[in-house]
């Protein structure tokens, strides 16, 4: 090999090795909702409305709102945590009455993946 053969082979690699934005993810977060003692009664909240979600893949966004089908707490949280989602925590409601429970979770999302992009 020549000098000039090495010296493209080693251009060609170093543009492949820059970081691009097609790569960079996007972190999102969601809230589980449970309302009453027996925990029963989840809510997911992604950021959607009745006419807008800021996921684009409808099959995830259908997968996501099975949640509010289901019953069983822990299966709840596996079925979230299969989906991609990493608990984040508890979200107090500063209420000492309250039977309101609230669990935050995030996942990362390429732009792609976003009606919003970032």
């Amino acid at each position: 090999m020549n000098s000039k053969t090495l010296v493209l082979i080693a251009l060609i690699s170093f543009l492949f090795i820059l970081p691009s934005d097609a790569q960079v993810k996007i972190k999102k977060f969601c809230t589980l909702t449970y309302y009453g003692q027996d925990l029963r009664t989840p809510h997911i909240d992604y950021g959607q409305t009745r006419k807008y979600s800021p996921l684009k893949d409808s099959i995830f966004v259908h997968k996501l709102n099975q949640v509010e089908y289901m019953s069983n707490f822990v299966q709840v949280i596996n079925y979230i945590t299969e989906l991609g989602w990493h608990y984040e925590g508890n979200i107090s409601t500063n209420q000492a009455n309250s039977t309101e429970i609230k669990i935050l979770f995030s996942r990362d999302f390429f732009p792609a993946e976003l009606t919003e992009g970032k």
